[in-house]
């Protein structure tokens, strides 16, 4: 997110001059869970689900959050599926040779890092995932139409994507927190947590 915010002067930009202006980040959109709101930083009840959880929800906010910030630019949060990155090589003795068997069993849903890297290059520069202002990009192909954005509605400038640029997202769990306000509040905890580090 910090890396997001300090290019947003470039982004905001290419959006003034009605150029693409697109951002993606990667993690696990469609995996919502339920949070803390009153210890979004995990200080006293951190587990390894409540994190994962923590990270999705928020992310899911903070790109909500900076499309309404930023009408001109579309923001994703993207899940890439599984993807086969090569990462079983680095490891060694029996975790290697699990891993590898494990490809193998699960290699009918295992996305090679060219298709993975394609899809995601299609979000950035396809007009099925347009800014809320705007509609910059490569024109839509045949049989495919604007994908609706994180409040159900079609565009928007906020996408929540599965590894096949479908739109997710748990919406009973992103409808509650939306409801307590919570896009406002993640904004204003992940600045506070910049001004600490800095």
């Amino acid at each position: 997110m910090r890396f997001i915010i300090n290019l947003m002067p470039l982004i905001t930009a290419a959006s003034a001059a009605s150029e693409l202006s697109r951002v993606i980040t990667v993690l696990a959109a469609g995996s919502e869970g339920n949070i803390r709101l009153e210890d979004l930083e995990l200080k006293h009840n951190f587990t390894l689900h409540a994190c994962l959880a923590h990270c999705v929800v928020m992310s899911d906010f903070m790109i909500e959050e900076l499309a309404s910030r930023y009408p001109g630019t579309a923001f994703s949060h993207s899940y890439p599926g599984t993807v086969k990155t090569g990462i079983a090589n680095e490891l060694s003795g029996p975790v290697r040779l699990g891993v590898k068997v494990l490809y193998s069993v699960i290699a009918p849903w295992i996305l090679n890092v060219q298709e993975s890297g394609e899809r995601h290059f299609f979000q950035l520069t396809s007009q099925a995932f347009p800014a809320a202002r705007g509609r910059v990009g490569v024109p839509l192909p045949e049989g495919l139409d604007v994908i609706d954005g994180m409040k159900g509605e079609k565009g928007g400038g906020a996408y929540l994507l599965d590894w096949d640029e479908k739109a997710v997202g748990d919406q009973s769990i992103l409808n509650k927190f939306r409801e307590q306000g919570l896009g406002p509040k993640v904004w204003e905890h992940t600045m506070q947590m910049f001004h600490r580090a800095t």
